[in-house]
């Protein structure tokens, strides 16, 4: 028979969340795929997620504005599929641009999204693209 020894929440946050409703969009990371402007959607040490191009919201200072998805990445048109090894250059705004290998893993043509996993990564890179990972290098 289990002895209880100790009752805690599960909750770690430490200040409390409220719900708000405002409209906002996540702004990703800049980035250039074969010479096209793309944006990293979503990142981690082993892969991307990249789509088009978003809209710039800085002209619009603190207003609340909705937008929609952006520009769509014509995939057909960069003519990559899966399996195709490419180069992706990360803007960064506070370190020149990062260059890194990526392989296409999924191409959604329909939406206009890409997955990606990064190949032949050296030490060096990989410690760029922890801190870039972590927020540390924008």
């Amino acid at each position: 028979m289990a002895k209880v020894v100790a009752v805690y929440s599960k909750e770690r946050r430490r200040d409390h969340r409220r719900a708000v409703k405002l409209a906002a969009k996540l702004k990703g990371l800049d980035a250039i795929l074969k010479g096209v402007r793309v944006t990293i959607n979503d990142i981690s040490p082993g892969g991307v997620g990249i789509k088009g191009e978003e809209t710039d919201l800085e002209e619009y200072g603190d207003m609340d504005v909705i937008v929609d998805d952006g520009e769509k990445l014509d995939i057909e048109g960069l003519g990559l599929k899966v399996g195709d090894i490419v180069s992706l250059e990360i803007l960064l705004k506070k370190a020149d641009p990062f260059l890194i290998d990526i392989e296409i893993r999924r191409a959604d043509a329909d939406h206009g999204k890409l997955g990606a996993r990064f190949v032949n990564i050296g030490n060096k890179d990989f410690n760029t693209l922890e801190k870039i990972v972590l927020g540390r290098l924008r």
